[in-house]
């Protein structure tokens, strides 16, 4: 069972038009296959993502069953080596037949991927939500894209490391620190301009940074199943740090949620990457 702790939120983060004045901590908190795009879309790949004009390769991890369904990661690089995009996709099916506890499926990442910051990700599946009541407690999927090793994460244990901050020039723009840490995840970090924490906002997709030891350690996207079943396409900015405690790797300055109607299939994707 999750425990949660209740904190306030910082006065740097409210307008006169915010009302929320306490928060609670929170978490659901092979062989590679590969493809070709050529260098032109057709009108049926307008929803995927990424997008781009020059020749790519998308390698595949090991595929993984959710619900009626299979899930598996992605990278997208182009041909001269530079990488375009990390996500996964998500079978149409994986959203039937969903179960009624909670999931954590780890994804393994292409051995072709270079370049990039991340190591593995985590997709999580929370039937019931989670605390703050009003707020995350709706059916939704926890995505943690992990810039460590399944190993180093698995020893996020220690409640004084947890509470050793990055230093602020490395804290993305509009985001603070929740108290306390999640075992095995880390500190979670919220925007303080979340649509879901302004005055009458409500969940269907938000991002939020994690954090352990002094240092960032994971992105994620959290979408709610409503908002996958509607099937739209949105591309959303991350806010950024001012600078980067891993220097050398390209990093993400926006994810995308899209549908794929040709394949039946959900995307979720960062994308277009910054050398940094």
């Amino acid at each position: 069972m999750k425990k949660f702790k209740t904190f306030q939120l910082p006065p740097q983060c409210l307008s006169p038009l915010f009302f929320l004045l306490f928060l609670f901590l929170f978490i659901s908190c092979e062989t590679d296959q590969v493809s070709e795009d050529t260098t032109q879309s057709s009108k049926s790949d307008l929803s995927k993502a990424p997008r781009s004009s020059e020749k790519t390769n998308t390698f595949y991890g090991p595929a993984k069953q959710l619900g009626d369904g299979v899930l598996r990661s992605m990278v997208v690089m182009k041909h001269d080596g530079t990488p375009e995009s990390i996500g996964l996709r998500i079978s149409e099916k994986v959203l039937e037949g969903l179960p009624d506890e909670e999931r954590n499926i780890t994804l393994e990442l292409s051995n072709k991927m270079e370049g990039m910051a991340f190591d593995h990700i985590d997709f999580g599946w929370n039937p019931h939500g989670h605390e703050p009541p009003g707020i995350y407690d709706v059916p939704h999927f926890d995505i943690h894209f992990y810039m460590v090793s399944s190993a180093y994460q698995n020893n996020i244990q220690d409640p004084v490391l947890a509470d050793i901050l990055p230093p602020p020039s490395f804290w993305p723009a509009t985001y603070f620190p929740t108290p306390g840490f999640v075992p095995a995840m880390g500190k979670h970090w919220l925007s303080g301009l979340a649509d879901e924490l302004q005055e009458g906002g409500v969940f269907t997709r938000t991002f939020i940074y994690g954090s352990y030891d002094g240092e960032f350690h994971f992105y994620e996207p959290m979408i709610t199943l409503d908002y996958l079943r509607e099937k739209g396409n949105e591309q959303i900015a991350i806010p950024q740090p001012g600078a980067f405690q891993r220097t050398g790797l390209y990093y993400p300055t926006t994810y995308s949620v899209n549908y794929d109607a040709v394949k039946k299939e959900y995307l979720i994707t960062l994308e277009n990457l910054v050398l940094r």
